[in-house]
């Protein structure tokens, strides 16, 4: 009996199944998660490295749009202050012809719309103060040196009276784009005509004394050199003018009579302050800027850093303003050269320890140079939030792949129990059946009719477990026959 019951213990077919289903599952769960953690991983640092780069990229970008939106806007001023120009000096040409049918226009010597009598001055001369002058919006003024009040009649002419006629342009160009001033500077006599008419030539002593010849200033001589027989439009380099107290552009061109003889120039300032004031209130992230340079030498016309005195000198350079604390500049000369190469682009330089981006492209008209400036520490700000967040995404995919895992364990052992029996059951009622049937032969006992029949349920399955049960139950019937012999 004790040598049975050592048979019946001895292994288990029914843990070592259950154990194997679970140890493959187990290991094939495992291999799944591990290597679904692995390109979890994998995908997260790719997509933390991509992410950032593409960051980055999109910020340059964007630093790019800025500063060509900001340039689009300036060259679409100044275009319409070129046609504007055009228009003006062809109708001058068109006046001073030999076919012109104008009829002469009364012409008032600037002298008496600041000082009044004894001359005669535009019924509507009133004190504006944007100019700081007494101005008049219907009539120009004019001045011819060395003109003053005990002659100044004598230099009245025909050619003055018919140029006259563009105050009535003048006026029509001045509501359209807020020029400053608008004249004419005839070559032969240096006579200027000039809108609004205001004061021109000073005192009456002083234009006895120093009489003034506009075509001895830089701007006419600039105009007329570079803009030759072609009549080519001309923007003259900013400068400040401390007496109206703004930054101004002169844009201008020469005109000629029909054979070529020079007239003169006809040219327009137009105050930058809201080109200036539109490039100061661009923002890029937190105290990213915009500046507008120069493109020849790299002069500043609009800086957040620049304040109007600093225009009395000319225009301050790049390499001035964008300096360290020491006085030496951020910027190299090869640096600047690349700014002011008139492509688009960006670099990067270090001022005061702190890194920047800046990103530069060129204003179509006039030459100059739109820049946008961030420094690197805010363009990279968002990264590490970034990261964060990707990481958070990986971490929560981690866990679900765990979760994933664990409960396919489970349900794998849930199987194994379940697979188990289905196969261990069938065998276990045999043997439990054999071993009451062997017993009871050696013991003599007659044997119980129950045990000598194996169960249907097994008998009836159509697989292995019921050609087994068949089989056991053929050797019971042989058993049985024999005992009933």
């Amino acid at each position: 009996m004790s040598k049975m019951a050592k048979t019946k213990k001895k292994g288990s077919f029914r843990r070592n199944v259950i154990l194997t289903f679970v140890a493959i599952s187990i290991i094939s769960l495992a291999a799944t998660g591990g290597i679904s953690y692995f390109f979890v991983d994998l995908i997260g640092d790719f997509t933390t490295s991509e992410s950032t780069t593409a960051l980055e990229s999109q910020i340059q970008t964007n630093m790019d749009l800025t500063a060509e939106k900001t340039a689009v806007v300036i060259n679409q001023k100044l275009t319409n202050a070129e046609s504007m120009i055009a228009a003006l000096a062809e109708e001058a040409e068109r006046l001073l012809s030999d076919e012109s049918t104008y009829i002469p226009r009364r012409t008032y010597y600037d002298y008496f719309f600041e000082y009044g009598a004894p001359g005669e001055y535009p019924d509507d001369t009133v004190y504006d103060s944007n100019y700081d002058l007494n101005v008049s919006w219907t009539y120009s003024s004019w001045y011819a040196p060395p003109s003053a009040l005990a002659d100044y009649q004598s230099f009245e002419n025909e050619k003055l009276r018919r140029i006259s006629n563009l105050d009535f342009m003048f006026q029509a160009v001045h509501q359209q784009l807020d020029f400053r001033w608008l004249y004419v500077a005839f070559e032969s006599d240096s006579m200027f005509i000039n809108y609004p008419g205001s004061l021109l030539g000073g005192t009456d002593l002083e234009r006895t004394a120093d009489p003034w010849y506009a075509t001895g200033d830089e701007w006419y001589t600039e105009i007329r050199d570079r803009s030759g027989v072609g009549g080519n439009m001309v923007f003259v380099e900013p400068y400040y003018d401390p007496i109206d107290g703004v930054l101004l552009i002169s844009i201008g061109r020469t005109i000629h009579f029909a054979n070529g003889t020079l007239i003169g120039v006809v040219a327009g300032d137009i105050t930058i302050e809201d080109i200036n004031q539109r490039i100061l209130d661009v923002t890029v992230l937190d105290s990213g800027y915009a500046a507008l340079v120069e493109g020849t030498f790299g002069g500043v016309v609009a800086h957040p850093d620049v304040v109007d005195d600093d225009y009395l000198a000319g225009l301050p350079a790049l390499t001035a303003v964008e300096s360290n604390q020491d006085g030496s500049s951020a910027l190299t000369s090869e640096q600047v050269d690349q700014v002011t190469s008139g492509a688009t682009g960006y670099l990067q330089y270090t001022k005061d320890g702190d890194d920047y981006l800046l990103a530069y492209t060129a204003v179509e008209k006039a030459g100059y140079i739109c820049i946008i400036v961030v420094p690197i520490d805010e363009v990279l700000a968002a990264i590490p939030a970034l990261e964060a967040r990707i990481d958070t995404a990986t971490l929560q995919a981690t866990m679900f792949i765990l979760t994933i895992t664990v409960a396919g364990i489970l349900i794998a052992a849930g199987v194994a129990v379940v697979i188990s029996n289905q196969i261990t059951g069938p065998l276990q009622y045999m043997m439990d059946l054999a071993t009451k049937n062997v017993a009871a032969m050696i013991k003599q006992e007659p044997l119980d009719s129950l045990d000598l029949r194996v169960d249907a349920t097994y008998t009836s399955k159509d697989d292995e477990i019921g050609e087994l049960a068949r089989a056991f139950q053929g050797m019971l019937d042989s058993i049985k026959d024999d005992e009933s012999q």
